[in-house]
């Protein structure tokens, strides 16, 4: 062999190699980029959490056009833990949906699906997005059950092709779906322990939780904490005269109404029973029995139904009590909430006692009793 046949061969090897050791860079660089997403997917805790990082962060992270995505679900149980969550636009690119036709239609064998989109596939993945030459479109699946799909989108035509392996894609994929099943079954979990299943309001252990932190609140910023307790006037009657069923879905209705009036910064609590809490913060005494009269006059006008239909209207006694926490030592502000609650259900009895449907006020144990507030005259 010539010595320039040599040269030429050994200048075609250290290209090859060259070659070679991109390539391996490149896949490296790949693996250690999923590798870093998996593990922020995987430390989600809430699903708002993990959809901005899905919807949002992927398309800037692996330089994508379009992610849209899918989810299976029948019971709204996705749904029920995103009721303060606002989708990225567009706005279709989160989507849900009750029955798996739609999901089957696309994914009649639960496989990886590359390459350029028809446009019947196109409108149905990437509604919003009618540029995308080339996409990956992933099913996702636990437990052999289809829960969804993720739809990857490039301008690119050459982004995704049948000819390439997508291994990394397909894991991602599976690490999503579990990751999925994990943020649902987690707060759903974490809501359970918190919030009263049948009202949808908080429930005592929490409310008894808040109130503290509550007050450490208000004794920081210097401001008074108001607190309501309305106990629902002869409830036993309606579950006497129209059944336990009736008697719920009343419970029910007061939950929702108590979380449409509540501001913000409130707590609203079902605290046993046919008995609702409320905390107000920032509110001084005058303006908490205002309130609880506002609260009163709007349940009064409320029609509740027997399941026959029948209509009927009830009536509430409410109780309020207001402290300064500001004036009181942190070791003591365990003490302060006792009186604050024992207060607000003091004045209930008050107002049973004086013939119920009324509100009545009492001073929190350990303050300085203010006068009784009077209601503004409108």
């Amino acid at each position: 062999m010539s010595k320039q046949s040599l040269e030429r061969e050994n200048r075609e090897l250290k290209r090859s190699m060259r070659i070679l050791a991109s390539k391996a860079e490149r896949n490296e660089a790949i693996v250690k980029s999923f590798f870093e997403m998996e593990i922020r997917l995987l430390s989600c805790t809430s699903l708002s959490e993990l959809l901005d990082l899905i919807l949002i962060e992927f398309r800037e992270y692996f330089r994508l056009d379009a992610v849209n995505l899918i989810l299976f679900d029948p019971e709204q149980a996705a749904r029920s833990l995103l009721e303060d969550y606002v989708p990225p636009s567009p706005a279709n690119s989160l989507r849900f949906v009750e029955n798996q036709r739609m999901l089957q239609s696309i994914y009649p064998d639960r496989k990886l699906t590359v390459g350029e989109p028809d446009d019947q596939v196109k409108k149905a993945a990437f509604p919003a997005s009618h540029y995308i030459l080339s996409c990956a479109l992933l099913p996702l699946e636990r437990h052999n059950c289809l829960i969804g799909r993720l739809h990857l989108g490039s301008r690119d035509p050459s982004r995704y092709s049948s000819e390439m392996l997508y291994d990394y894609i397909k894991h991602l994929a599976s690490v999503i779906s579990i990751c999925i099943e994990n943020c649902i079954n987690y707060e759903n979990m974490k809501r359970m322990s918190i919030i009263d299943m049948l009202t949808k309001v908080n429930n005592r252990r929490s409310f008894e939780i808040e109130i503290q932190r509550e007050i450490s609140r208000a004794s920081r910023s210097e401001y008074p904490l108001s607190c309501l307790f309305l106990d629902l006037d002869y409830f036993k009657l309606v579950n006497d005269k129209y059944g336990h069923i009736t008697g719920d879905r009343v419970l029910r209705t007061v939950g929702g109404f108590l979380k449409q009036q509540q501001r913000k910064s409130d707590v609203v609590a079902r605290y046993g029973g046919e008995e609702f809490a409320i905390l107000l913060p920032n509110c001084n005494e005058q303006q908490a029995v205002q309130l609880a009269e506002n609260l009163r006059s709007k349940f009064n006008a409320l029609i509740f139904r027997s399941d026959q239909g029948e209509p009927f209207r009830m009536t509430t006694s409410i109780g309020v009590s207001t402290c300064h926490p500001a004036t009181y030592k942190r070791d003591t502000f365990e003490k302060l909430s006792y009186s604050l609650i024992s207060a607000a259900d003091k004045a209930v009895y008050h107002s049973k006692a004086a013939g119920r449907d009324q509100v009545n006020y009492v001073a929190t144990a350990g303050s300085e009793p203010p006068q009784k507030p009077q209601l503004e005259v409108v």
